[in-house]
């Protein structure tokens, strides 16, 4: 069996559109997995039941993948589409397959990294459009092209490796100079630190800081996950807002006039209404849903999705020339870094934006942005913790693995089931939270304006989505040195000698360079390409990885 160049072609270009990740259940699926993308490569070569059973045990290596926050420690997708075609034309048994994919999907996991990168030079064209107030203009491309550019930077590739063989294939796997994969890897390892940057240099006040060290030495000592993380920042919150509350004036902005006539009251009344109905909340999530992934950059995130999504409801609330100003403000508020699970963090964050937004555009002053901000900062992380663990660890592993004997026995169904189940249940849940959300987040808008609780909300908000960045940045900054030194007695390393004096050194520093070069120049592009050299030269030198 030869595989032809059309076969190539469309392997490559399905490669290349599964890596996409849209939308974003199923695409997820296929990014994280290998069965039902052996269902379509059994359905482009014409032998179902061996790519089946391929695929299968593939399968088996790559349980529990998922690229959690943005890192993805190997790629199954990529793997899949070199190792089981490579296995079925060349009669590779399964421990040969497997011998194949693992660094295939290692290299695959370098190659999202440079993708991520060049996703940051479009978020950064986008920008110009923001400022116009072109929203569509910003999703061209911020969203658009990064998707046309995925899918040509892995499907030629692809294609020309299928092409011309396996064989090639791991002749230039043999010939990447380790110490150019270990700077590939310094470069990831680092990069994150861009994003938490940004937001920490968004959000933070002088006082506050303390606040984003306090969340990431917690992390470093105790290892907690995001929800106990959650917690504890609430709590202490909780402490400084109960502490401080004499310094907060409250502020009235809806007390009513007793003088006012009917006609006014009516008028009011009529501006306190919901003006985003079920369709509206549908189509901002199903815009959301399908393209949370393949805008990812390192320093944006999902953040122009989500920008995306929220443009049309943005349209509605600062209507006509007298608000343009407005409306290219919420525009780049939202084009800010943003990252989370977008059917339990999705969901619930744009429903609550959508209403924070509504009541914003009524009385302008009296919600500041970094409000809303702070407050899809402090959620991101928690929410997709609990999406992760959810969606991604528990239910789609249950249902690979319900579906699992199936594939074993070359049934395509094996394949088909767990996505099409997974992506019911959890468009489900993202709609429904949506939905849900933007009612409940737009009583608690109206309520906390009647209250006059605003300022004691932009400190809490401010408090927590530090200590969230914080907690976070410990997470997934993971810069580390190899360097070694050694006597004749002993050998020890530079690592152990840092963490001895104060754990996490090396990841904090690279996010305080990153964030003190952000409060004077404010380049997000250039924070991120210099990060980027000083990265790969010292990985390449074996410095960090």
């Amino acid at each position: 069996m030869e595989i032809t160049l059309a076969q190539a072609i469309i392997l490559g270009l399905i490669c290349g559109i599964c890596k996409c990740a849209m939308p974003y259940t199923p695409g997820c699926f296929v990014f994280n997995t290998v069965i039902f993308n052996a269902v379509l490569i059994g359905a482009v070569l014409g032998d179902m039941y061996q790519a089946m059973i391929v695929g299968a045990s593939l399968q088996l290596i790559y349980l529990g993948v998922i690229a959690a926050g943005g890192n993805q420690p190997t790629d199954p997708c990529l793997a899949s589409y070199i190792a089981i075609p490579a296995a079925m034309i060349s009669g590779l048994d399964t421990t040969a397959a497997v011998a194949l994919a693992v660094p295939v999907g290692l290299l695959g996991a370098q190659i999202m990294n440079l993708i991520y990168l060049l996703n940051g030079f479009f978020a950064q064209k986008g920008d110009a459009f923001v400022e116009k107030g072109d929203a569509f203009g910003m999703t061209r491309w911020s969203v658009i092209y990064c998707g046309v550019a995925r899918i040509l930077l892995i499907g030629i590739p692809v294609s020309i490796a299928l092409y011309f063989g396996s064989g090639a294939l791991q002749g230039v796997l043999d010939d990447i100079p380790q110490f150019v994969t270990n700077g590939l890897t310094a470069m990831g390892s680092c990069l994150p630190a861009v994003g938490f940057a940004i937001i920490a240099n968004l959000i933070s006040k002088p006082k506050y800081i303390p606040f984003f060290f306090a969340g990431f030495f917690l992390i470093q000592y105790t290892g907690i996950g995001t929800i106990p993380l959650l917690i504890a920042g609430l709590f202490l919150t909780f402490l400084y807002i109960t502490f401080t509350a004499n310094d907060y004036t409250k502020a009235s902005e809806y007390e009513e006039d007793d003088d006012e006539d009917e006609d006014e009251g009516d008028e009011e009344e009529e501006a306190g209404e919901q003006c985003l109905g079920k369709l509206d909340i549908l189509k901002a999530y199903v815009c959301l849903w399908t393209t949370a992934e393949v805008c990812h950059s390192f320093e944006r995130m999902m953040a122009p999705s989500f920008c995306t999504a929220v443009a049309p409801a943005l349209k509605k609330f600062y209507k006509g020339e007298e608000n343009k100003e407005h409306y290219i403000e919420a525009l780049k508020r939202h084009t800010t870094f943003f990252n989370t699970e977008a059917h339990w963090g999705g969901g619930t964050i744009l429903g609550l934006t959508l209403a924070m937004e509504e009541k914003k555009s009524q009385n302008y002053d009296a919600i500041p942005g970094e409000v809303i901000l702070n407050l899809k900062t402090g959620l991101m992380g928690p929410l997709a913790g609990i999406g992760d663990t959810i969606s991604w660890s528990t239910l789609m592993y249950l249902l690979i693995g319900l579906f699992l004997p199936l594939a074993k026995q070359g049934n395509p169904l094996g394949g088909i089931g767990p996505i099409v189940c997974l992506t019911i249940i959890c468009f489900a849940i993202g709609y429904f939270l949506t939905l849900k959300c933007y009612t409940f987040g737009y009583s608690f808008a109206e309520n906390m304006l009647k209250s006059g609780l605003v300022n004691m909300i932009i400190a809490g908000a401010s408090i927590l989505g530090l200590f969230m960045m914080g907690g976070l940045a410990s997470t997934y900054v993971t810069v580390s040195t190899p360097l070694k030194f050694a006597t004749s007695a002993y050998t020890t390393t530079l690592q152990s000698i840092l963490d001895s004096i104060i754990p996490g050194m090396l990841p904090l520093l690279v996010v305080l360079c990153v964030w003190g070069y952000l409060s004077k120049k404010r380049n997000y592009f250039a924070a991120t390409v210099g990060l980027t050299i000083v990265s790969l030269v010292l990985g390449c030198l074996g410095i960090i990885i």
